[in-house]
């Protein structure tokens, strides 16, 4: 399930402005100086089976190396907590892109898996707790394996999240991840206090996004995962803002308000509603991928975005259809 630390990170680096700028600061210099920065872009067009997992799935970059036709793939990871499927889940993953990305261009890419987490002790890396020393001594150098990027704010202080040398909106977000969720009320209005010159900068300049965007999103999550109010948030955001008047409220935060604003029937219906949509358009996708294949994913953003009526039509021709063309066809 997407968490508000999810919503917000995906936020941010599906623009590749942003993630470019993140990667630049996690990989080390000697990987650096091997990427054509210039041609760092999302890889959905470049790389088939993305929706290997859900469209929430955190995100994959492509650039190409310098010197050369090879490609680099960077795949990005949020954690928010400790997991100890992390390395297993990125391996498999790492490795139906880079056969993915064999069949379509003839080559294997490179890998470079990155991850950000913040709030708790950093991840755990392939351990086997339960089994002998010496069992453990003897088989784990067999065992698949690679290096992970990783970026722990829990590990970084405010003052040190400030001091990165990174746009002020990613400093931001990375402030508000490790430093405000789960705070009371007044801790947050006081940090947001020290963050004025933050909130500023992205109110004049908000790297890939506008202004109202960003700041509509740092506002919600705020709201999430915090014990402040829509209010609360507006108003503090509103005595630091230079011209606070010049940020209209978003199309997303009229939505959520009124949302917020439905009675608690309202709210159970629609929720159900949602559930109901969203839970046939994953069964239509699983479909679709065993019987069609690679032949489905072109049809994956239109099945997530249908109506009920039309998911059900659809699940009704799964079985006679001929391609994924024809289950989808008007």
């Amino acid at each position: 399930m997407r968490t508000p630390h999810d919503t917000l990170c995906h936020s941010v680096f599906r623009h590749h402005a942003c993630a470019s700028a993140w990667v630049v600061s996690v990989l080390p210099g000697r990987l650096s100086q091997w990427i054509d920065w210039s041609a760092f872009q999302p890889a959905n067009g470049h790389v088939s089976g993305l929706r290997l997992r859900s469209h929430h799935a955190d995100l994959v970059f492509t650039a190409r190396l310098l010197g050369g036709e090879h490609r680099v793939l960077f795949v990005i990871e949020h954690k928010s907590s400790p997991d100890e499927a992390l390395h297993w889940q990125v391996l498999r993953y790492s490795v139906h892109l880079a056969h993915s990305t064999r069949r379509r261009h003839g080559a294997l890419p490179f890998l470079l898996p990155l991850v950000l987490t913040h709030g708790g002790s950093p991840i755990p890396g392939t351990t086997w707790p339960d089994a002998p020393a010496e069992l453990v001594a003897d088989f784990a150098p067999h065992q698949p394996a690679f290096r992970l990027h990783l970026d722990d704010l829990s590990a970084s202080s405010e003052a040190a999240l400030l001091a990165r040398d990174l746009p002020a909106l990613l400093r931001l977000v990375f402030l508000c991840l490790q430093h405000a969720r789960g705070r009371r009320p007044e801790e947050v209005l006081a940090a947001l206090d020290r963050w004025r010159p933050l909130l500023r900068s992205v109110e004049c300049f908000a790297v890939a996004m506008s202004p109202a965007e960003a700041l509509d999103e740092i506002g919600w999550y705020l709201v999430d995962t915090t014990d402040l109010t829509e209010d609360q948030v507006r108003m503090a955001f509103a005595k630091h803002l230079d011209h606070p008047e010049e940020i209209p409220m978003t199309t997303g935060q009229r939505i959520r308000l009124e949302s917020r604003n439905l009675g608690r029937e309202e709210g159970k219906e629609i929720g159900k509603a949602l559930g109901e949509s969203t839970a046939k358009a994953q069964t239509l996708l699983r479909q679709l991928r065993r019987r069609f294949r690679d032949d489905s994913e072109p049809f994956a953003e239109r099945v997530l975005a249908a109506t009920v009526p039309e998911l059900d039509r659809w699940l009704d021709r799964i079985l006679d259809a001929e391609s994924a063309a024809a289950v989808c066809a008007d």
